[in-house]
């Protein structure tokens, strides 16, 4: 099962991925969505108590309905929860002592990249691995689980299941990997609005690789998945005409680092889907890189291309090279031009306050914004201020000072301070050159889902967005 919270536009993909796993093991299962289910019942807006960074009420009503779903799971010999990030912790705590309550017999294990770290990560214990369970073995400790898997559960829970040592290296061979499988959910019980404004497709996710072929200074995905592997293009197509087929399925997210880490692999995904006469569009997040031809545009858009989400984070190329991005302005400039040609929808994902950003830097920022207006009806803009993120190279060696991993500051290399108030100011400016042009928008603090902070964010009060922030 997966608790909340996490994307609620599609089914969770973990607990479908893995009865696709048991499946081909020859175990029944059944996978329960309480994430989609808690949000159906009490709104988006009820899910601020899960953040771990930002805490919330739970409120009575959410246990009642905790213990009221638990019934679900009497009779069952196992129990398996998926954590897809630390922001589940909380909920997974509720759940588990919900199911203690209740007097539940059955084994529990715990798993997913949840159950790794937290916001209190200074404290958290290591595995051999270098990765925090602190957490995890907390809830065995309590009582609440009996076993927790790190990293992949492909081998290590039929290995569990069947009484085996269950600790495995990660997989470096994802070739013949069994296909999700969504025959417990309900797909029209999703509410799969999308920010370019699609709604009433059949959304689910697919993975085409595991891992990353950056490791971004910001980002925790290298020490979570480690080497970077793939899957042959041939069969991730061949899943999408599975999903098709089997459930209707006629949008697919790529939940992928980077969907054309692999570029031979993602070229040859990318023509035989443009050979296919499949009525599917696929999203996915992307790397703008030297190596894509006019050609290899052309079989992007029509591959079924819907959006690519591109990590450009800043204009600045020094900036883009210190974060490890690895691509210059040479490629970012041409790849906007062959998409913006194309008519291929772009997400640009943005950063601002970067511990070595510069005011000189965010100029740079802006002016990707105005070069890039002729293709702006095509274009949102996601603009995230720099966050501190435990367990990244940004957390660990930036010389930063502060309360928090949202309210700090660090000394740029002009003498200036960037901090918080530095941060949101630029964020504002960037929405607004964004919007300036056309191009739509999204809230930096959308995962925080506090209403007074999108209110503030959304009329651009500085002043009093910070004050709301260091008042949670």
């Amino acid at each position: 099962m997966s608790p909340p919270s996490h994307d609620f536009r599609f089914p969770a993909p973990g607990i479908a991925y893995l009865k696709g796993v048991l499946n081909q093991e020859g175990y029944e299962s059944k996978a329960f969505d309480l994430n989609n289910a808690f949000i159906k019942k009490f709104g988006e807006g009820s899910i601020g108590w899960t953040n771990a960074s930002i805490g919330g009420e739970c409120k009575p009503e959410y246990k009642e309905f905790f213990l009221d779903y638990c019934n679900k799971l009497i009779g069952y010999d196992w129990i398996g929860v998926s954590l897809f990030s630390f922001n589940s912790q909380t909920a997974t705590e509720l759940l588990l002592s919900c199911i203690k309550e209740l007097g539940i017999k059955s084994k529990i294990v715990i798993g997913g990249a949840g159950i790794l770290r937290g916001p209190n990560n200074a404290k958290n214990k290591q595995n051999g691995d270098g990765q925090s369970t602190f957490w995890a073995q907390g809830m065995i400790d309590e009582g609440l689980s009996d076993y927790y898997i790190v990293g992949e559960g492909d081998k290590a829970l039929p290995a569990l299941l069947k009484g085996k040592a269950y600790r495995f290296s990660q997989m470096n061979d994802l070739s013949g990997l069994p296909y999700p499988d969504y025959s417990d959910f309900d797909l029209a019980d999703y509410d799969q609005t999308l920010e370019d404004g699609t709604v009433d497709k059949a959304l689910v996710t697919i993975t085409s690789s595991r891992g990353c072929v950056r490791k971004c200074t910001f980002c925790s995905i290298g020490n979570i998945w480690g080497k970077y592997k793939f899957r042959p293009g041939e069969e991730v197509a061949a899943e999408m005409a599975h999903q098709y087929e089997k459930h209707g399925v006629d949008l697919f997210y790529f939940s992928d680092s980077l969907v054309n880490g692999s570029l031979k692999e993602f070229r040859k995904f990318c023509r035989i889907m443009s050979e296919n006469d499949l009525p599917v569009e696929w999203m996915g997040q992307f790397i703008f890189r030297s190596g894509m031809t006019e050609e290899d545009w052309d079989y992007l858009k029509d591959s079924g291309c819907k959006s690519i989400w591109i990590g450009i984070e800043s204009g600045s190329e020094k900036v883009r090279w210190h974060m490890r991005k690895k691509f210059d302005n040479r490629a970012l400039y041409s790849s906007i031009k062959a998409a913006g040609e194309r008519g291929i929808h772009m997400v640009y994902q943005t950063i601002v306050g970067y511990p070595t950003e510069t005011e000189e830097d965010f100029q740079d920022t802006l002016k990707m914004i105005y070069k890039s207006a002729p293709y702006a009806s095509n274009i949102i803009i996601r603009c995230h201020i720099a966050l501190l993120i435990p367990g990244t190279q940004m957390f660990e060696e930036t010389d930063w000072h502060g309360d928090d991993i949202i309210d700090w500051a660090v000394t740029d290399e002009d003498g200036e301070e960037i901090d918080l108030k530095t941060r949101i100011e630029r964020w504002s400016r960037l929405i607004t050159a964004a919007k300036s042009v056309g191009m739509g928008t999204c809230s930096s603090f959308e995962d925080v889902r506090n209403d007074n902070i999108n209110k503030l964010m959304r009329i651009g009060d500085c002043d009093k967005l910070i004050e709301t922030i260091r008042n949670l």
